[in-house]
């Protein structure tokens, strides 16, 4: 029973993530939340534990208004993210800046695929928004990557995660 108490923490976080951005304000860059969890997580745990928490990312991120244009491209990115940092993550301890560095190369990917989505006929993206996208992301991440780091360390402590 406590065992379940860190994935449904987890699914909380993701469904939050994926919830909040819609109550940003109209004109501004929204930073990708999910990303952050997702990036979170895997940065603490092996790569399946970032493959199924991106996975899971990423499937609410397709089905939840608006959602993506080709069902499951979200999916496959935020799993592919998740196991990526998840093996780096032992590389990642030669520095405290690593993680957000590894973190902004992942922001890069999500968003590269999406802009090239776009270019595709699969929705819209225009490069200016993706920057933007980009910028508020890695700002965003200054205060919630640490958030989501410590909340997954102490759940790990107490055998929760």
């Amino acid at each position: 029973m406590i065992r379940l108490l860190g994935p449904v923490v987890r699914g909380v976080l993701l469904l939050v993530a994926v919830l909040l951005p819609s109550a940003w304000p109209a004109g501004l860059a929204r930073p990708d939340l999910v990303l952050l969890v997702v990036a979170g997580v895997a940065l603490l745990h092996p790569p399946p534990v970032g493959l199924l928490v991106g996975l899971a990312g990423g499937w609410l991120v397709d089905v939840v208004p608006p959602g993506a244009a080709p069902l499951g491209a979200g999916a496959l990115v935020y799993a592919a993210v998740g196991l990526g940092l998840g093996a780096v993550r032992r590389h990642l301890v030669l520095s405290p800046v690593l993680p957000w560095v590894a973190t902004g190369v992942a922001a890069a990917l999500v968003l590269g695929v999406r802009g090239v989505a776009a270019a595709a006929g699969a929705g819209r993206a225009l490069p200016a928004e993706l920057a933007w996208t980009l910028a508020m992301t890695m700002l965003v991440a200054v205060l919630v990557l640490p958030v989501v780091m410590r909340l997954e360390r102490w759940m790990t402590r107490r055998g929760w995660a």
